[in-house]
C-alpha cells in the first residue's frame, strides 16, 4: 500500500490545484476520470495502438541488442572496435533522427516502431556491454580451470550477470521512448495516445486531453511493472527478489 502513496498524494494535489484555479483549461482529477469512462472505448483503441508499437520495438531491441552488446563485450577485439562507435551514436537525441527514419519508412507504424527499436537498442547493447565488462575475473577462473567452453561460459556466468542490467536499461529507456513515441504519433497517423491528445487539444476538449495524458501514464506504470514482474521471474537469484517475495 505504501508503494501507492506517492500517486494518492499527487491526486489530492492535483484535485486541489484545479479547485482553487476553477477554470476549464485545468479540470478537476475526478472530471477527468469521468470523462475517460465516457469515452473509454475510444481511448483503449488508442492506447492498444500505442501499446502495439512500443512492445515490438522493445522487443526488438532486447532481442538483437542484448547478444550484441554480450558479444562486444565478451570479445576485447570487438570491445576495442566498437565501443567508440556506440558511445558515440548512443547520446545522439534519437528524435532528431524521425524525419530521416520518416523517409526511409515511410509515416505509417514501421517509423514509429523502429524509432522506439533505435531508442532502446543502444540503451540495452551498452547495459550488456558494461555488465559483462565489469565482471571480475575471479568468476570466471573455475569454469576456466576446468577448461570449459565459450558456451558453458556465457551460459553460467556472462549472461545471468547482464541480465539484470539489461532490465534496467529497459526502464530506463521506457521513458524516453514513450515520451518519442507520443511526438511520432503526431504525424501520418489517425491511432495512438499521441495523435489523439493534439487531437483533443485542437478541439479544445480539455477533459479528454488530460484523460489522455492519463493513459499514457498508465502505459509506462504498467510497462515499467510488468518489467518488474519479468525481472522478478527471469531474475530470481537477486537479493531484493528473493527480498519481495
Amino acid at each position: 500500500m505504501k508503494k501507492w502513496f506517492g500517486i494518492l498524494l499527487l491526486i489530492c494535489l492535483w484535485q486541489l490545484l484545479a479547485v482553487i484555479m476553477h477554470n476549464n483549461i485545468f479540470p478537476t482529477f475526478f472530471n477527468v476520470i469521468i470523462a475517460m469512462v465516457e469515452n473509454f472505448i475510444s481511448i483503449a483503441v488508442h492506447a492498444f495502438y500505442s501499446s502495439y508499437r512500443l512492445t515490438v520495438g522493445v522487443i526488438l531491441a532486447v532481442v538483437l541488442g542484448m547478444p550484441i552488446g554480450i558479444l562486444i563485450g565478451y570479445h576485447n577485439r570487438l570491445s576495442e572496435f566498437f565501443s567508440p562507435v556506440i558511445y558515440l551514436l548512443a547520446p545522439i537525441p534519437k528524435i532528431a533522427l524521425l524525419p530521416l527514419i520518416m523517409l526511409l519508412f515511410g509515416i505509417g507504424d514501421m517509423s514509429k516502431v523502429f524509432i522506439i527499436f533505435i531508442i532502446m537498442f543502444f540503451q540495452v547493447v551498452v547495459a550488456a556491454h558494461d555488465a559483462v565488462k565489469n565482471i571480475p575475473q575471479e568468476y570466471l577462473i573455475p569454469l576456466k580451470t576446468i577448461k570449459a567452453g565459450h558456451k558453458a561460459i556465457l551460459a553460467h556466468v556472462i549472461f545471468p550477470a547482464a541480465l539484470p542490467e539489461m532490465f534496467t536499461s529497459v526502464r530506463i529507456g521506457l521513458a524516453t521512448g514513450i515520451s518519442v513515441l507520443f511526438f511520432a504519433e503526431t504525424f501520418g497517423t489517425h491511432w495512438g495516445l499521441g495523435f489523439y491528445i493534439m487531437d483533443m487539444w485542437m478541439r479544445l476538449d480539455y477533459k479528454q486531453m488530460y484523460a489522455g495524458i492519463l493513459f499514457l501514464g498508465f502505459l509506462g506504470l504498467i510497462s515499467v511493472m510488468l518489467v518488474n514482474r519479468l525481472q522478478k521471474h527471469i531474475c530470481p537469484w537477486l537479493p531484493h527478489q528473493n527480498a519481495n517475495r
